[in-house]
């Protein structure tokens, strides 16, 4: 199916935003033809980045690495969490009371109960594992927003698609698209093989819909 942006050199009418009078407002511009080209801007937020950082650790298998890491880790913070929690309701008081004997049995049983509180967090995948691998992203994604900014203003033409953030700005060919993922929340136009614009679909979904569409009719 021909998308919304290659039926003609214009933007369709309905993708058109005008005011009473009838010009053009915010979401279009004219080139130099006097043709419209489609213009996106949207906001990306750090969920948005770290959507992009979940989905490309996936992709390339660094999270099932990572995440038995973090599931070892996990087990042993529970671990831990639980002997230190046996130690201060049974040997601490043991110790001040000068019971040596009492109180070195109460570590005993902490140790233990620390292990296999550990034992059987590992076993069932590590309750933090998650939150660590969610952790990891956020950071990776606050770096990300950090060095390019949130404004994301995107502009399509014949040749390919240009990115503008900040001051920065970033020309596309379609020769250097190499493929689009699609998510529940969001569009990555992957232009090398760990490197994609992050397109939401909450920013104006039909236009965004209809911006994808264009980009796949050049792959």
């Amino acid at each position: 199916m021909r998308s919304a942006f290659r039926e003609s050199r214009t933007v369709p009418e309905e993708l058109t935003p005008r005011n009473e009078a009838g010009s053009v407002t915010k979401g279009s511009r004219l080139d130099l033809t006097g043709n419209l080209t489609p213009v996106l801007e949207f906001t990306l937020t750090q969920a948005d980045l770290a959507a992009f950082a979940a989905h490309q650790a996936q992709e390339s298998g660094e999270e099932a690495v990572r995440g038995k890491r973090f599931r070892l880790v996990s087990a042993w913070l529970v671990g831990i969490a639980g002997y230190l929690v046996v130690v201060v309701l049974t040997a601490v008081p043991l110790l001040l009371n000068l019971q040596l004997g009492w109180a070195a049995a109460g570590e005993v049983v902490a140790l233990g109960f620390g292990f296999v509180l550990g034992l059987l967090d590992w076993r069932k995948g590590g309750v933090l594992t998650t939150p660590l691998l969610a952790r990891r992203y956020r950071f990776k994604a606050r770096e990300a927003l950090a060095a390019t900014g949130a404004e994301r203003r995107l502009t399509l033409d014949d040749s390919g698609f240009t990115v503008a953030a900040g001051k920065r700005s970033t020309r596309v060919p379609w020769a250097g698209v190499l493929r689009i993922a699609e998510t529940p929340g969001h569009y990555f136009v992957y232009t090398g093989p760990s490197e994609a614009h992050v397109l939401p679909r909450r920013a104006r979904e039909t236009e965004m819909k209809a911006f994808v569409e264009a980009i796949l009719e050049h792959l």
